[in-house]
């Protein structure tokens, strides 16, 4: 057969390197270009916006590089992840965005779409380069650099990274990592001493971004051993050097910050350890199961989620049909590494540079804290796309007509995935209800996506569109009550969704709940929330209970058991009541409101209008600008006809309430009662 000498392989074979560089980073450009209209999502809050050492901007960066990346949101010693978090240079960044711009997201998002632009340069560069070297020099580098990084750039399985803000740790991590090695190669062809520094500056960066960046010393490690007869014992020395001396110093950097070399301990909780339940042959199974995921979702990356926490992934054992095909797909691929060796050692390099980079991610070396995510294989899936762009190289030699329509044809397929993927991280509300019909089986994305829904509903004005939010939350919470009942944010959430919906029986009854699993002052305060509105809106049987509850834990708050007097009061049982408020008082001696309110019970509901009127001077002698009591004695004197002491009171009462119609009529009457007729004519008429 005759080859086409037109084909587009050979096109982009005979372009120069700085125009498929700049096709790749326009490409790259405007493929996420509609992400800049986004909004902060996920794990923003955590690093960015409700991170105290990110909100201080340049005056934070001392703290940022001194402390686990989750302390300035979580609070000292929190024990978020396994391992810790020692990620400060992308902080920096996002604080130095902060001091420049404030917290606007396109700044962010701008700058992970340039990133990630950059990023597909330095890879083809990087690919082109490590492919120079014998035994790599005899396939053409060019083009299988160029198909490996036009496919790594469209696949739909980075969305996450770019697409969340945060994630700049990903991008940064690799690409100091490509571009430290990218100058370790050049440092080869022209010997510049500057060009050491600078190597092994840029990989401390990459470290500093995201410890991942260990693994491309292993994957340096694995090309060096296909290529080590094209370098002398000097420089490979000293290439390991300028790698494992920035990689020394950050080990020891972030064991001073975080207290440990390794720290991988993690809180005994479902969501922090998705093997807590599970026996270690049963952890082995799913960790190979997940494997068999990413290897297909790399193929063919549908449907795509963030969120694989418990139990969206089952816990399987060796029993089960998955993990056997996950064991035989691993087999496969060692035969397949084994054979390659010396007759394509592209596909030997190109699964070691795989197994590299996903070795820390796995699971199998230690836990991670969660099944899998996407953007675990960030860096790993370059090892993918290698392989995949030489497979097109060699079929485009064979047939490059159907090479390239299938080409074509993956990438506009991937194109398509990659935007309409990317718009489902728009915002949390956005990305949680997406992913939550997708991760159905995931505790922590249906509890997110019922949290993010009640937080929304409650700055909804229009109550239509308020109820349908709230009835799509109470769904997402029942199911995640049903997936895993321990989860704490459970009865957290259901309490705010019931709340919101005034449904104050069922918010107090979560709250309770919460109480039971774990006893805080918020949830308290939440409880009191519910008894003052389920008061306010009539439903005393609940203030009744939340109070009553409130002030068994609390015996001396004198809010608590003024609130529980209150209930008493309107529920008839004035005894109960009067027994609360003399508690009360007993605890503050000055409470004018307590006094007022035994003025009442006494006066108004018992006919003692005796204790009723010393308990209403007691009250005014606390707080003389206690307008209730003023106005209280005013009717008291009132009844009890003595009209020149009632008006007295009712005038006090009506300087702090001008517009108290109320006030006018009694202070009308008052006059009337006095005989003072055209004073009581134009307080009556003002009041109506």
């Amino acid at each position: 057969m005759v080859k086409n000498k037109y084909s587009l392989f050979e096109r982009i074979s005979t372009l120069d390197n700085k125009k498929l560089a700049i096709f790749l980073f326009l490409i790259a450009s405007i493929l996420y270009l509609p992400t800049i209209t986004f909004d902060y999502a996920l794990d923003d809050g955590l690093i960015i916006t409700n991170n105290k050492f990110t909100q201080q901007g340049i005056k934070g960066t001392k703290d940022i590089f001194t402390h686990d990346a989750f302390e300035g949101t979580l609070g000292e010693g929190a024990q978020y992840v396994a391992g810790g978090r020692y990620r400060p240079f992308t902080q920096f960044i996002f604080a130095i965005q902060k001091e420049l711009f404030g917290f606007h997201p396109w700044i962010g998002h701008l700058t992970n779409i340039l990133s990630y632009a950059l990023l597909m340069v330095i890879l083809f560069l990087t690919i082109k380069a490590l492919l120079s070297f014998p035994p790599f020099n005899k396939e053409n580098a060019k083009l299988i650099a160029f198909l490996a990084t036009v496919l790594y750039l469209f696949h739909p399985i980075h969305t996450e990274v770019v697409c969340n803000i945060k994630s700049l740790d990903e991008i940064f991590s690799m690409l100091g990592s490509l571009g430290a090695i990218l100058l370790l190669l050049s440092y080869h062809n022209k010997p510049k001493i500057y060009k050491l520094f600078l190597s092994g500056f840029i990989f401390f960066i990459a470290l500093l971004s995201k410890e991942n960046a260990l693994t491309w010393i292993g994957v340096w490690l694995f090309w060096l051993i296909f290529t080590h007869k094209s370098f002398s014992k000097k420089y490979i020395i000293n290439s390991f050097i300028v790698l494992l001396i920035p990689a020394a110093l950050f080990l020891f950097i972030r064991s001073q910050v975080l207290g440990a070399f390794l720290y991988t301990d993690i809180p005994q909780e479902l969501l922090n350890n998705p093997f807590v339940n599970s026996t270690k042959s049963q952890e082995i199974a799913t960790i190979l199961f997940t494997w068999l995921i990413y290897f297909k979702l790399l193929i063919f990356p549908h449907p795509l989620t963030h969120d694989y926490y418990p139990k969206q992934i089952p816990i399987l054992n060796f029993g089960d049909f998955r993990v056997w095909l996950a064991i035989i797909m691993v087999l496969a691929i060692i035969y397949i590494l084994i054979k390659s060796w010396k007759k394509r050692p592209i596909i030997a390099f190109a699964i070691l540079m795989f197994i590299a980079n996903f070795s820390m991610v796995s699971n199998l070396l230690f836990n991670v804290g969660t099944f899998m995510n996407e953007r675990f294989v960030f860096s790993a899936s370059a090892g993918f796309t290698l392989a995949v762009g030489w497979l097109f190289t060699k079929w485009g030699e064979r047939s490059p007509k159907w090479a390239m329509y299938v080409l074509i044809a993956i990438l506009v397929l991937f194109g398509v995935k990659t935007v309409s993927r990317s718009f489902a991280w728009k915002d949390n509300l956005t990305l949680f209800t997406t992913d939550a019909k997708i991760s159905r089986n995931s505790s922590r994305v249906n509890a997110a996506a019922a949290e993010t829904l009640v937080t929304v509903a409650e700055k909804t004005s229009d109550p239509i569109q308020k109820q349908k939010m709230l009835e799509d939350a109470l769904f997402y919470i029942n199911r995640t009550k049903y997936i895993d009942s321990a989860y704490y944010a459970i009865c957290d959430i259901s309490g705010r969704i019931y709340f919101a919906m005034k449904n104050y029986e069922m918010a107090l009854e979560s709250y309770m709940d919460c109480i039971n699993k774990n006893e805080n002052q918020i949830t308290y305060n939440n409880i009191y929330a519910v008894g003052v509105n389920a008061f306010n809106d009539t439903a005393v049987h609940v203030a009744h209970k939340a109070f009553k509850f409130l002030t068994e834990k609390f015996p001396d708050n004198a809010d608590y058991l003024y609130h529980l007097s209150l209930s008493y009061r309107y529920m008839e049982q004035f005894d109960s009541a009067i027994i609360a408020l003399k508690k009360v008082i007993n605890i503050d001696s000055c409470h004018s409101e307590a006094f007022n309110q035994l003025g009442e019970i006494y006066s108004r509901f018992l006919g003692d209008f005796y204790s009723g009127e010393n308990y209403f001077k007691q009250a005014l002698k606390c707080d003389s600008t206690n307008s209730t009591a003023l106005e209280n004695l005013g009717v008291l004197y009132g009844i009890a006809r003595r009209p020149n002491e009632a008006l007295y009171y009712f005038k006090k009462a009506y300087k702090l309430k001008p517009d108290d119609k109320n006030l006018m009529k009694n202070i009308g009457f008052a006059f009337q009662n006095l005989g003072i007729l055209d004073s009581a004519k134009y307080y009556l008429e003002k009041a109506q």
